[in-house]
């Protein structure tokens, strides 16, 4: 897997040229309507709570078969404690549920429940990795790799942007996403995700996002194209909403279409549920 990080520092503009993005006329003087660049990034304190639901749907057709995966993960997070900026730094998270169905044809699913399902666990950002403590439930946490913040997060542009502007983003930037593609024994060689700044308000940011990954699948060449959206809520300086779309293009391998979904906010306590 690729694992060359891409600068993500001065978003370009529509025209393609780098820069810091400043709206100058061809004299130098500003113009009267000049964008103004905004800040995209986490704005978390300690105390603050946010359920996240996140689905995942994967269809996959041959010439005489169909296989649906869907799963749904429902958290619930507590922010323990930021650094400066105001980023995630430990958390104690709880699984209200995690489920996965599998559909062989047309059909009814067979329903499994994930491992952390009911469990709450305390992550903590270190400068290798994230440490994870199992607070309640029953699971063997020995191994896996959690993320303090949400691998959307690391999407957003670490520099002011405009609307308008695009940035691209590629190897370990990429990695938390990059973890659902892997888990279908897809293995990447190379991919890059462009992402571009199509409307803001006062209260929210809205970009595309453009997702092309190139490698292996079954031991075959295979190309992987998504489109898609984020909705950055900017009173709370949280993403409220992520969607991906897309799957394997017409390479001679089996169709298959995958949907990623992230839907996220902030509650006031704990019973402020969402069904």
């Amino acid at each position: 897997m690729l694992c060359a990080l891409a600068a993500c520092g001065n978003p370009r503009t529509d025209g393609g040229g780098a820069g810091d993005g400043s709206a100058n006329n061809d004299e130098g003087r500003p113009k009267e309507n000049a964008r103004p660049a905004i800040t995209l990034r986490p704005s978390n304190k300690s105390g603050d709570r946010f359920r996240t639901t996140r689905t995942l749907r994967v269809e996959e057709l041959t010439e005489s078969e169909r296989y649906l995966t869907e799963s749904e993960e429902v958290t619930l997070t507590e922010v323990l404690r930021v650094d400066d900026g105001g980023r995630l730094m430990a958390v104690r998270r709880s699984w209200e549920s995690s489920t996965t169905s599998l559909t062989n044809g047309y059909g009814s699913p067979e329903v499994a429940r994930g491992e952390l399902d009911g469990c709450t666990l305390e992550l903590t950002q270190r400068a290798n990795g994230v440490e994870a403590r199992l607070i309640s439930g029953d699971a063997n946490i020995r191994g896996a790799n959690f993320l303090v913040e949400g691998f959307d997060t690391g999407l957003l542009p670490l520099d002011p942007v405009r609307e308008g502007d695009y940035w691209q983003l590629e190897g370990s930037r990429l990695s938390g996403l990059n973890r659902f593609i892997e888990a279908m024994q897809f293995k990447i060689d190379k991919n890059k995700l462009t992402c571009q700044l199509k409307d803001v308000t006062p209260e929210t940011a809205t970009m595309s996002l453009d997702w092309r990954i190139s490698g292996e699948l079954g031991g075959l060449a295979a190309v992987l194209e998504f489109s898609g959206e984020l909705l950055f809520d900017r009173k709370p300086g949280m993403i409220r909403e992520f969607s991906l779309k897309g799957g394997r293009q017409a390479d001679g391998g089996p169709k298959q279409q995958i949907e990623i979904a992230i839907h996220r906010r902030a509650v006031k306590g704990w019973l402020d549920l969402d069904r």
